[in-house]
């Protein structure tokens, strides 16, 4: 069966769903109960302690970012091994890599452990908690550590299609964090219980990976790798450490931004950005699969042979994906802003315009994937280096000039950027190109399905919501649920209602 010159493979299919029904799961559940949480937690701990507890979030990621490339490095050789069911290199590989990440986590998170009162101190709006606001980063910077080394057995486990443990750690993980969270509200223990809250999300997925993972290995290759495979390794790594810095950076630069120029928008801003991740993070739950499957793919039959079906992947990502981004954006506006209240529609404003530009990286998701698999992490490299030139250099003078609406501006001009760079090398630069998304994006049923949105979500948010549905999360399911006709016509006019079907079937024989 063909979908416009798409084969149908339901290996391929059933792979990518298994995985990705996983990672979903244990998103969606901490999503679930955040529509709730979050607004609880914001008026409970305050506007001001809020934005700090966001302000240091951001700084985490970027402290998280250094790790000299060695996590998603070993993605790629883990999932190379996989392919060949080589399970001696994957555990030579894992033990030198793990006496490298705690030897350096050790350094590195302890410069910044020493460093956490000037850190904090550069940040006008951290003055309303100091102490509490130190106690926190210094907690994030242990748990840096600790996921380093965590992440490192957890690919293992993603690299044999193992989803069904990482996913459940993270559930229990969550709903540890969410009970200390409530806690906290209630008691008054101000950003000191966030930072236990964080310390209670860790241990639960430790315990369930680590043995899971060590069960994947092979205890007769407990040996350090070559000096040639190591600098081999590292040859690939340098390079996505610097696009995993940059990409960072350009992602998260401008709450740092913010926090100094424009303090008191922390919490609006903040709000809006992590919603737009969290949407932004529904397609990624395919993430892992996706991945595992090129580089599986490339390991059994190289470039030539893995190529149409890497071709195959992008049509059914860059599908789903700009279906979403196109009902996401309206829905976010008008569901942020009810479900937050603030009295302003800014969080909405950010929640949108972010989402757009996080919509134009991810149809690029496969390219990135495909290029760094061939090994041309450099290509990646150079698109990276651009956005976040092109997004700092904007963000400067637009914030100044317009607050938080000039650094959301300059972030998707940034984004569009970057993408129209990549797309061109990818094309141009390799032997064994991939077809463009641009080219695969049914534009003008994403026109229909945004317009359709922005429609629907404008009627519930001016009569519905405040008079028949309250402000708070309520609001935003009921302009979610609002949204989800249109998305609904647009996978069924674009994949195929039989199809659908037969998606859904898949998913709920798996769960049987």
């Amino acid at each position: 069966m063909t979908d416009n010159g798409v084969t149908q493979e339901p290996g391929l299919v059933r792979r990518l769903l298994g995985g990705t029904g996983w990672q979903a799961l244990a998103q969606m559940l901490p999503l679930i109960f955040n529509l709730a949480l979050t607004p609880f937690v914001i008026h409970g701990l305050g506007v001001g302690i809020y934005g700090i507890f966001l302000l240091v979030m951001v700084i985490q990621q970027f402290i998280g970012s250094v790790d000299g490339g060695v996590g998603p490095s070993a993605r790629r050789y883990f999932g190379m091994y996989a392919g060949r069911g080589d399970r001696a290199a994957t555990t030579s590989l894992l033990v030198t890599l793990v006496v490298l990440v705690v030897a350096s986590a050790a350094v590195i998170c302890g410069i910044f452990y020493a460093a956490a009162p000037w850190i904090m101190a550069f940040f006008p709006g951290t003055a309303e908690d100091p102490d509490g606001a130190v106690f926190l980063l210094r907690v994030m910077i242990i748990i840096v550590a600790v996921s380093q080394v965590r992440g490192l057995f957890t690919q293992v486990l993603l690299t044999t299609n193992q989803f069904k443990v990482p996913a459940l750690g993270d559930l229990l993980g969550f709903f540890a964090y969410a009970t200390m969270m409530v806690v906290t509200v209630n008691n008054g223990l101000g950003l000191v219980g966030v930072g236990w809250a964080f310390i209670a999300q860790q241990v639960l997925p430790s315990l369930l990976v680590l043995p899971a993972a060590l069960r994947r290995l092979d205890r007769h290759a407990v040996r350090f790798v070559t000096g040639d495979l190591l600098k081999e390794f590292f040859a690939f790594a340098w390079k996505l450490q610097v696009s995993g810095v940059l990409s960072v950076v350009a992602a998260q630069g401008d709450a740092i931004f913010v926090g100094r120029f424009a303090a008191p928008q922390m919490t609006a801003f903040g709000t809006g950005a992590s919603f737009a991740g969290t949407l932004r993070g529904v397609p990624m739950n395919a993430y892992a699969p996706i991945e595992t499957s090129i580089v599986r793919s490339l390991g059994a039959a190289g470039p030539e042979g893995a190529t149409p079906e890497v071709a195959r992947i992008q049509r059914l990502w860059v599908r789903f994906v700009a279906g979403w981004i196109a009902v996401g954006v309206p829905a976010a506006y008008f569901g942020v802003t009810a479900w937050l209240h603030l009295g302003s529609d800014l969080p909405g404003q950010v929640a949108a315009v972010v989402l757009l530009a996080h919509g134009v990286t991810l149809l690029m998701l496969v390219q990135r994937f495909w290029l760094n698999a061939l090994g041309r992490s450099g290509l990646t490299l150079s698109h990276d280096i651009l956005n976040t030139v092109a997004n700092l250099g904007l963000t400067f003078p637009l914030i100044l000039l317009y607050g938080v609406l000039g650094t959301i501006s300059a972030t998707l001009i940034a984004a569009v950027a970057a993408a129209i760079y990549l797309t061109r090398i990818g094309q141009r630069r390799i032997d064994t190109p991939i077809p463009t998304p641009w080219g695969q994006v049914p534009w003008l049923s994403v026109l229909g399905a945004a317009a359709l949105t922005a429609v629907l979500g404008w009627l519930v948010a001016h009569f519905v919501v405040g008079t028949v549905i309250p402000y708070g999360a309520l609001s935003l399911l009921a302009v979610g649920a609002a949204a989800a006709p249109a998305l609904l016509l647009y996978l069924g006019h674009t994949i195929g209602w039989t199809r659908l079907r037969g998606f859904a079937s898949r998913i709920a024989a798996r769960r049987r």
